[in-house]
């Protein structure tokens, strides 16, 4: 056997070694990459959601909702963009009673279950197309006046307002939320670890 043969089999060798280990290096690198992005996320959606909890808490029992139809959209009160502004009817409710309306538009009113009531909606936008046709108002007392304080979409809240047990089940998905984060890295350590053993046996 030639002496150039005998390098070229060796080095077929060598390359067969060599490149399954860079191969896993780069599994464990998108591995890690992969497994970060989705915690973040999930934390992230975690305390997103705790911090919805403990803001409907504020409202529970003291709450009451209003369906809107888009009409026009008006300058937002502290950003650069834009509100919608919808248009309901007043249910019956006793926090009518008790306290005037303030749609954050004009001077707060007193208003009875029939009227018509127009409304700033909480979501943002610098276009008519970039809200919805229809919201659901969540309505409570802030500063001695009823005002619009949230809005979704049809069906965000119950008929009722806020309840205890939205607020229960609101916490409920944070925790999942954080314990999913929690997996999420042990999963990515785990699969990390797992490539890195097999560099080593391959070597």
């Amino acid at each position: 056997m030639s002496h150039d043969t005998q390098e070229l089999i060796d080095f077929d060798e060598h390359d067969q070694e060599t490149r399954p280990g860079g191969a896993r290096g780069w599994w464990i690198v998108l591995i890690v990459l992969l497994g970060a992005v989705v915690t973040l996320a999930l934390g992230l959606a975690s305390a997103l959601s705790f911090d919805k909890a403990s803001r409907l808490e504020e409202w529970a029992g003291e709450s009451m909702v209003v369906s809107g139809t888009y009409q026009t959209l008006t300058k937002d009160l502290v950003t650069q963009d834009y509100n919608g502004i919808y248009a309901g009817i007043m249910p019956k409710n006793e926090l009518t009673e008790r306290y005037p309306f303030d749609n954050r538009l004009d001077d707060p009113i007193k208003k009875t279950e029939g009227n018509q009531i127009t409304f700033r909606g909480t979501q943002t936008g610098v276009q008519d197309s970039d809200f919805p046709r229809e919201v659901d108002a969540l309505l409570a007392e802030q500063n001695g006046h009823l005002t619009v304080v949230e809005t979704g979409e049809p069906g965000s809240y119950r008929d009722s307002g806020v309840t205890d047990s939205m607020v229960t089940g609101q916490r409920v998905r944070a925790a999942a939320l954080g314990v999913g984060a929690l997996f999420c890295i042990g999963l990515t350590a785990w699969g990390a670890r797992r490539v890195h053993r097999g560099v080593r046996a391959g070597t």
